[in-house]
């Protein structure tokens, strides 16, 4: 083949984000003005062209880009639909963790002091959430009184611009949140490709970013296990220790215990996947493909998978001679117990919830 030829070829293989592509996006990023629209489609292009070099068809790039938006369309207002779990805690307490059809969970407390949200949720999935719990009895999201995001994903701070308090985050993921990039932080190799992701998920889903947040605090205070207890909250009678993750699956991430309850929340570190429906498996794989892994370091995060499981069992063990049972709160799925072989299974039967 002679340069020219080769010059040829290019020239048919590109803009793979043409006019009639991003006519069909159009409808989602609405809230982008031209100039950050043509930056955004400068960067899909990028992105593109990176993925096709590792033998990914770039018209199924395209499409599964396009999916993004189409399932989250499709999935909101009178078609929305969520599992959630009901767990009573003590002193009357309540953990409702809702599991959104795409996304992290959102988890409320619900205690006599006020509620408590851990992990926010899609901005898209906002009022779809809080006419949910209106349905379910709760009076939406009137009473939160602390929100913490446990790291810079849009499913799991994207609607913590709408909630009524400032959130608390790792100072790494409100860093994140400014560089518009889920690769910040992190020695990964597919930059460009973080940002393309990141730029696309956050506007498909509408990220309301909150104007202030709250930093947590990052000095090691001990270590439990591999993972530096770096701050402390306390909400509702309930105290939980924030550890920090090694940064396999996002730089800042944080897990939560609550040693009295029996509660570890491990954010996406630890996900019980057999209890997610095919669709919801489906959509969680999208990030996998466009950005080649869903960490950022997956070496890394493998670490922490078996970290948290030897942790998790450790405590488990422990609560079980106390007639209790440690509850493994993933960010994405059912709240989970661990069987005989140390499998996680569901702690409860999930309940569905559709829009009436």
């Amino acid at each position: 083949m002679t340069p020219s030829d080769e010059t040829s070829g290019a020239a048919q293989r590109r803009p793979y984000i043409n006019e009639t592509f991003q006519q069909r996006i159009r409808p989602y990023i609405e809230i982008l003005n031209d100039d950050e629209a043509k930056q955004y489609f400068a960067e899909a292009e990028t992105a593109v062209e990176q993925l096709a070099a590792i033998g990914k068809d770039p018209e199924e790039v395209l499409q599964i880009m396009e999916n993004i938006g189409l399932y989250l369309s499709g999935n909101s207002g009178k078609n929305f639909t969520a599992d959630y779990q009901k767990i009573r805690l003590s002193e009357g307490r309540e953990l409702w963790s809702i599991q959104l059809p795409g996304g992290g969970n959102v988890n409320l407390f619900r205690t006599p002091d006020g509620d408590m949200v851990l992990d926010t949720g899609y901005g898209c999935c906002y009022d779809d959430v809080e006419k949910m719990l209106h349905t379910l009895g709760i009076d939406g999201f009137t009473h939160v009184k602390k929100v913490i995001c446990t790291h810079a994903d849009a499913d799991h701070c994207g609607a913590a611009g709408f909630l009524p308090v400032t959130p608390l985050m790792h100072p790494v993921t409100k860093q994140i949140l400014d560089a518009g990039t889920r690769g910040f932080g992190s020695d990964t190799r597919n930059e460009e490709l973080e940002r393309a992701y990141t730029t696309t998920i956050n506007t498909f889903s509408k990220m309301n970013v909150p104007d202030h947040v709250d930093l947590c605090k990052t000095e090691p205070k001990k270590m439990h296990g591999l993972f530096p207890v770096i701050d402390e909250v306390e909400f509702g009678g309930m105290h939980f220790e924030i550890w920090e993750s090694l940064g396999g699956h996002i730089a800042g991430q944080l897990f939560l215990y609550e040693k009295n309850e029996g509660l570890l929340f491990t954010s996406d570190a630890l996900i019980n996947f057999a209890s997610m429906t095919k669709a919801r498996k489906d959509y969680c794989s999208i990030a996998d493909y466009l950005v080649t892994s869903v960490n950022v370091n997956s070496e890394i995060a493998r670490t922490e998978r078996h970290e948290l499981m030897r942790i998790a069992k450790e405590i488990d063990a422990e609560l079980k001679a106390k007639g209790k049972r440690l509850l493994l709160c993933c960010g994405h799925g059912a709240v989970s117990m661990l069987d005989d072989a140390g499998n996680m299974i569901s702690a409860c039967e999930p309940i569905h919830y559709a829009a009436q």
